[in-house]
């Protein structure tokens, strides 16, 4: 974790035991999240395909900070050998899964059955949870919501954290998809603190044409959504470009100065998921941003970070579960 991190933590939390092993790298991992979230007490988090290094650091620091009590599921002896390197020997119950799909169909049973209260993605691919999550008899899928994911991206300098959605689930979605990503995503701002989101919804210019799909497809929700956003106490425009949705001073050059999105946006709405995985990681590699991620609309939230982000984005995440787990049982619109 970074080491500004650690030392407004501790400004916080005078004579409390800090994370262990305490990282000095570039990513940051905002504080407010973790003391907001460890107030809660801690949740029962069942982890699928926990057997890798990396995922255990994180469920282990955060569950030496006071967020969660771990189900680690995967192959317990390589779960036990990197627990003991950790100095945690086997205080975690653990849970046998030889496969992915056993791993993920396990870790949610354990979610089902009311034994765990969050779900988190591990050392494993994605569809293989996200298939195990949305099975129609066993899985944790809610009546007439789509799951949506999100990450709130944070990074040294940036004037605020930024939203984007879907950059991990949702290939090419729909109309009535793209409701459910906008009404999550709104939900997730209000969590990290934006108390009136202006919303993004990306193309590669403001100008609408036929030729490019993703601008008329921008305007007809902005239409068709301003009412619900204004009732919602959020903006809303587009197409935008990205370089007008996020910087003032681009906005300005192209006369949108006055709009009441442009230049400074929370929520990016991508077109596609190949625009949102590479905006995002366009970020991480490029900007250190540590990238917060979650998907809604399941009975709980799923922490689900790219297999390769940094310890500190896991941590996060789960963070942001946390305090997403009594807000998101009936997103606006979803009645």
């Amino acid at each position: 974790m970074n080491e500004g991190v650690a030392l407004e933590i501790a400004s916080h939390e005078q004579g409390s035991d800090l994370l262990p092993g305490i990282a000095h790298g570039p990513y940051l991992c905002p504080p407010d999240l973790l003391l907001r979230a460890r107030k809660q007490g801690p949740t029962v988090l069942a982890v699928a395909g926990a057997d890798a290094a990396h995922v255990l650091k994180s469920v282990n620091w955060a569950a030496s900070f006071g967020l969660v009590e771990p189900i680690l599921v995967g192959d317990p002896a390589a779960i036990e050998k990197a627990l003991q390197r950790e100095g945690k020997g086997t205080l975690f119950r653990i849970v046998r899964a030889e496969t992915e799909a056993d791993a993920a169909r396990l870790a949610v049973g354990l979610v089902v059955s009311g034994e765990a209260g969050l779900l988190m993605k591990g050392h494993l691919h994605t569809d293989v949870l996200m298939r195990a999550a949305v099975g129609r008899t066993s899985g944790l899928r809610q009546p007439g919501v789509r799951l949506t994911h999100i990450f709130v991206m944070y990074w040294p300098g940036a004037p605020r954290p930024l939203i984007i959605t879907d950059a991990a689930l949702n290939v090419a979605p729909d109309h009535v998809t793209t409701e459910h990503i906008v009404r999550h995503a709104i939900v997730v701002a209000r969590a990290v603190g934006i108390h009136h989101p202006r919303i993004a919804m990306l193309s590669a210019s403001e100008t609408v044409s036929s030729s490019m799909p993703s601008s008329t497809a921008a305007a007809a929700f902005v239409t068709g959504f301003r009412a619900e956003a204004v009732a919602s106490g959020c903006s809303i425009a587009g197409p935008l470009a990205f370089d007008v949705a996020f910087s003032k001073e681009a906005a300005a050059l192209k006369g949108m100065e006055h709009d009441a999105v442009a230049g400074r946006a929370d929520i990016m709405v991508v077109p596609n998921i190949e625009t949102g995985n590479t905006l995002f990681k366009a970020l991480v590699y490029l900007k250190h941003a540590t990238a917060v991620g979650v998907v809604l609309g399941a009975s709980v939230p799923i922490v689900l970070t790219s297999r390769a982000d940094p310890i500190e984005a896991r941590l996060a995440s789960i963070a942001l579960a946390k305090l997403l787990s009594p807000s998101i049982t009936c997103p606006a619109g979803d009645q």
